[in-house]
């Protein structure tokens, strides 16, 4: 079960996005100077464990922020030093998963530069299952495409583009549910004991098992050239 403490915390993730809205300070110094950044607000829902010791659902927030450079040689993903952490492994896994999106959507993210920060003061995220919202969110940004309102997600991705399980659906749903949101993305594929649930009133509860099906599921659109996209990872795969 994911917990959250004051200095450390693990959280498995869903996103809803929302567009614009705050300013751009959040950003350090030497990426505020530059120019063309994209900018997201993005609601997510973990679980932590309540001053009983029970697990329950939260919802906090993620900003993102992203921008291309012509000339760059690979994907440059920076992670903000406060007022929240990330952790090492947290960070490993957000690249890796960008890089896995962005493969399986026929797309070179060698040129993108994305900003992290989690303004939540004193506390880590440790984990990897907040991998799909930030690179579907990712995808999003370097298409020029918006999340739609009031849908979240949650999953990590795998390295061939598909979205693992994670735990504690049950308790996001029901965190989502409270927060009035009103459709939830979850992996197809599930651990035994979260196989189970009631959906709540006026809920909708969509399994996806990509990639590509979670960027049509949260976009309302579907990436450009993703058939044969999907048909060039998996030959490349393949031949590893």
């Amino acid at each position: 079960m994911y917990q959250l403490k004051k200095t450390a915390c693990i959280f498995s993730m869903v996103a809803w996005c929302i567009s614009g809205g705050w300013t751009f300070s959040f950003l350090q110094p030497a990426l505020a100077e530059q120019t063309h950044w994209q900018k997201q607000s993005v609601t997510f829902l973990g679980t932590t464990l309540d001053l009983n010791s029970e697990p329950i659902g939260i919802v906090a927030e993620l900003d993102i922020a992203f921008r291309e450079q012509e000339g760059q040689e690979a994907l440059n993903v920076t992670f903000s030093s406060g007022p929240g952490k990330f952790s090492p492994f947290t960070q490993v896994a957000i690249q890796s998963g960008i890089v896995s999106a962005a493969r399986m959507a026929g797309l070179d993210p060698k040129t993108w530069n994305v900003f992290l920060k989690f303004p939540s003061p004193g506390v880590t995220i440790y984990g990897d299952s907040l991998t799909a919202m930030v690179s579907v969110v990712t995808l999003a940004m370097a298409n020029d495409n918006s999340i739609l309102l009031n849908r979240v997600m949650t999953g990590k991705v795998t390295r061939d583009g598909h979205i693992g399980a994670v735990g504690g659906i049950p308790l996001k749903i029901q965190a989502a549910y409270a927060e009035h949101i009103s459709r939830v993305i979850i992996p197809d594929d599930r651990f035994p004991e979260d196989s189970e649930w009631q959906t709540p009133f006026l809920m909708q509860i969509s399994p996806v098992n990509t990639v590509l099906q979670a960027y049509q599921m949260l976009t309302g659109t579907s990436l450009p050239s993703a058939e044969n996209a999907t048909g060039l990872v998996v030959q490349n795969f393949n031949r590893k």
